[in-house]
């Protein structure tokens, strides 16, 4: 049994079949489109098809934004009297990508321009004094942002006071005091009456490019789609147009750095999808600002030489790998802090880790948010320092903003929204800092064991899923926050070829008919589709698999529920450490062996056949990890349970087989009877491997036909010599307490260990009823 990570949400149910047959006559659509159109609210034909083909109409005009003439006459005439302008940018993908469209902008119109995409560790995100003032000492006269800027006040006031003016363009939460700048090109400004407010960095300098060119930059529509996604801002409303366009713009390979990257990165230019740009191109931007130089960011994207192009984006691919290494490294020591006895208690998460690379600690945070279900703060301290850096993320029913903002004491630096924040902190704070987290959850009625929502559009069987279907979907791209991709629920499948992928086996892979299901991160579960038993249902998207120039759909798993008990099969006649890495309980019959591994196993929870019968294993995992010497041993295990287990676990584990050799038959029995009444003192066991030859018994049955025989009376060993008895009575061999015994083993391993895998589960379904 395993739980649902996402508490699922299903659509489906509430769509108007009449509403969604009349849009499958009206537009062509599949049905299952034509639900999908109905779940997002399109039930009008005329509507529905002006979602499905975005365009520029869409768009509002740009100088309906805050500012955006006074921005337009400032910078105008800064390019008109030769002033020198620098744009002061950000290092995340949607701060270099807002830099490249405001740098090619003014390029194109004849400015003296520069600019300065500020170090992560050094300046930090936003004006930086140091920075600004080496900005002006280069001769700058106007400084220009993107992507930042509204809370600047107590660097750009100075600034303006010297007389070098500020225009900001940015997006950010807008703080109660705003800097005294000559403009703020900002979406949603107080008083503004700007249409769609969820604009990122890169539409801002987009509108504002478009504002002083007056007319549209069709061509830097690709570089606003990469930091649109990156900023993982709403795709609806203008945007969703935006990031279309945006993507028609990129699939044409314009730009010979970013064409370089795309190829490293191996993906299909020609077929690129905002998932692409999401998991493929915005990481590796993002990657410069956490490991290496932003700056170079927009040379890449800017750069017109084919040569230099592809030497960037060498560079960029490096500093990739570089990032992946550093979180891969961070996450082992971090999961294993979010699970610790302390943590697990506790509904949000503060790690602290020494040395941890503070560039990376945001991908940190997010990844142990999912892994968890827990809103998440990773932080930093590197040997030396006394201030840990921290990033933190955070889910649905949880403000993180509104959960620090009160404790602005404890920090040395603080800034964020809801779902993300970033913050420092003196490190003996820590535990000060998890108090009032878990008091600030307890405020705002969350428990830490609060599900995610997960939408669910529409239900599907494995005979639906091609390329086809795949096609229509993505008519609703691009996808994001407020245009979702579609999540597809498929019941009772039935995984085929399951096998774990990756050079540490973290990735799982497995196929329903033809169709591959992908699920990154999850190899874990590869033992509990290949068990038996189970009720699964999947949550899946669909995607696009391309090998060698072979396009094949496949699907991307979101979610699991596997319902029922697991019955995992692993017979094996080898134990090794690793067997005793599960969590949960071992029953083991063997009482030295038992001895052995309790050790390696969670305090108490190494327990005999007859131990077992008292504890409750309902919803635990059970490793039954050698035979015991009777079935009705192995079905009394589960006796005391009120409700099934997890997962069972067979290893089975035998030394010394008597299946195999099999019971003696009373043919056996009369031919030893007639070999001692003419054999006199054997040497016993000296002759024992002699006498079964002679017999043709194998040394397994004879020993125990001896022993039944010396049980009743019919043989005696005295001084190493086996002799018969003469005169004694007739007895039934086979109810003697030698043969039972051995007939009992001999059943418990013609059930449990030379059965097929079918039967075995069959049976021990049958003992937990």
């Amino acid at each position: 049994m395993i739980k649902a990570h996402y508490d699922w949400q299903d659509q489906s149910a509430q769509v108007d079949l009449t509403q969604a047959q009349a849009l499958q006559d009206s537009l062509g659509v599949s049905p299952v489109m034509a639900k999908l159109l109905v779940s997002r609210g399109l039930t009008d034909p005329t509507q529905a098809e002006n979602f499905l083909k975005p365009s520029i109409e869409m768009v509002h005009d740009p100088h309906l934004l805050h500012d955006m003439d006074k921005a337009v006459e400032r910078i105008s005439d800064a390019v008109a009297n030769g002033e020198k302008i620098t744009i002061y940018g950000d290092y995340d993908a949607d701060g270099i990508t807002s830099t490249s469209v405001m740098y090619e902008a003014l390029n194109g119109i004849g400015a003296n321009v520069d600019y300065y995409i500020p170090d992560r560790f050094k300046d930090g995100y936003g004006p930086n004094a140091d920075a600004y003032q080496r900005i002006i000492e280069s001769g700058t006269q106007l400084i220009v942002t993107v992507d930042n800027g509204v809370s600047g006040k107590d660097v750009i006031n100075p600034v303006m006071d010297q007389g070098v003016d500020v225009v900001i363009t940015d997006h950010h939460e807008l703080p109660e005091e705003l800097p005294n700048a000559v403009a703020i090109v900002h979406p949603r400004y107080p008083g503004s009456d700007y249409p769609f407010p969820d604009l990122s960095g890169v539409a801002v300098a987009f509108k504002v490019a478009w504002a002083l060119l007056d007319e549209f930059p069709e061509e830097q529509l690709d570089l606003l789609a990469i930091g649109e996604i990156a900023d993982v801002v709403g795709v609806t409303d203008e945007n969703r147009a935006l990031i279309s366009m945006g993507i028609q713009v990129l699939r044409q390979g314009m730009r010979p750095g970013l064409h370089a990257l795309i190829s490293l990165a191996g993906a299909n230019e020609s077929q690129l999808t905002d998932q692409d740009i999401g998991f493929t191109i915005a990481p590796r931007l993002n990657a410069l600002g956490r490991i290496a130089n932003a700056g170079e960011g927009v040379e890449l994207l800017t750069t017109l030489d084919e040569d230099r192009g592809k030497e960037l984006a060498a560079k960029v691919e490096e500093a990739n790998k570089e990032r992946r290494q550093y979180v891969d490294d961070i996450m082992e020591e971090a999961l294993a802090q979010a699970t610790d006895e302390e943590n697990s208690q506790l509904p949000v998460l503060v790690l602290l880790g020494h040395n941890w690379h503070q560039g990376v600690l945001g991908i940190v945070a997010s990844r142990i948010m999912e892994e968890t279900g827990k809103p998440t703060i990773v932080a930093g301290v590197n040997d030396g320092d006394t201030v840990a850096k921290a990033s933190g993320r955070s889910i649905d029913g949880f403000n993180l903003f509104d959960a620090l903002n009160p404790h602005r004491d404890l920090f040395v630096a603080f800034g964020g929204h809801p779902a993300a924040c970033g913050l420092s902190f003196e490190a003996d704070k820590l535990h000060d800092l998890r108090d009032a987290l878990a008091q600030e959850a307890s405020n705002q009625g969350f428990s830490g064991q609060e599900r995610s929502k997960m939408r669910v559009d529409g239900h599907l069987v494995a005979g639906e899923i091609n390329e086809q279907l795949y096609q229509e979907v993505q008519q609703l791209g691009p996808f994001g926050p407020g245009n979702e991709q579609p999540v597809f629920e498929l019941k009772g499948i039935a995984p085929t070829n399951v096998k774990t992928m990756g050079k540490d086996n973290s990735h799982l892979k497995f196929n329903l008919g033809p169709i591959a299901v992908v699920a990154f991160g999850k190899g874990n579960l590869a033992p509990m589709l290949n068990g038996q038993g189970a009720d699964i249902d999947i949550l899946v998207t669909l995607s696009i698999n391309e090998w060698h120039g072979r396009r094949s759909v496949q699907l991307m798993l979101v979610d699991i529920q596997i319902g029922g008990t697991v019955i995992l099969d692993q017979r094996t006649n080898h134990l090794t450490p690793q067997h005793f890495e599960m969590g949960g309980y071992y029953v083991v019959a063997d009482q030295r062996l038992r001895a052995n591994i309790a050790p390696h196993v969670e305090a108490g929870h190494a327990l005999s056949p007859e131990e077992a019968r008292a504890v409750d294993f309902a919803g635990d995992n059970i490793t039954v990890v050698d035979c015991p010497p009777q079935l009705d041993l192995f079905k009394e295990i589960f006796a005391g349970d009120t409700d099934l287990p997890s997962t069972i676990r067979l290893l089975l584990y035998e030394t010394d087989s008597i299946y195999l050799a099999g019971m003696p038959t009373r043919d056996d029995f009369a031919a030893l009877y007639r070999f001692l009444s003419q054999y006199k003192n054997i040497k016993w066991p000296i002759q024992r491997e002699a006498m079964s030859r002679q017999l043709r018994i194998n040394e397994v049955r004879l020993n125990l036909m001896i022993d039944v025989f010396s049980e009743v009376g019919f043989v005696k060993i005295e001084d190493g010599l086996l002799n018969l008895v003469e005169g004694v009575t007739k007895a039934d061999l086979k109810q003697t307490d030698h043969y039972q015994a051995q007939l009992a083993r001999y059943e418990v391993e013609q059930t449990l260990l030379f059965s097929d895998a079918a039967t075995l589960s069959k049976w021990v379904m049958q003992c937990l009823s």
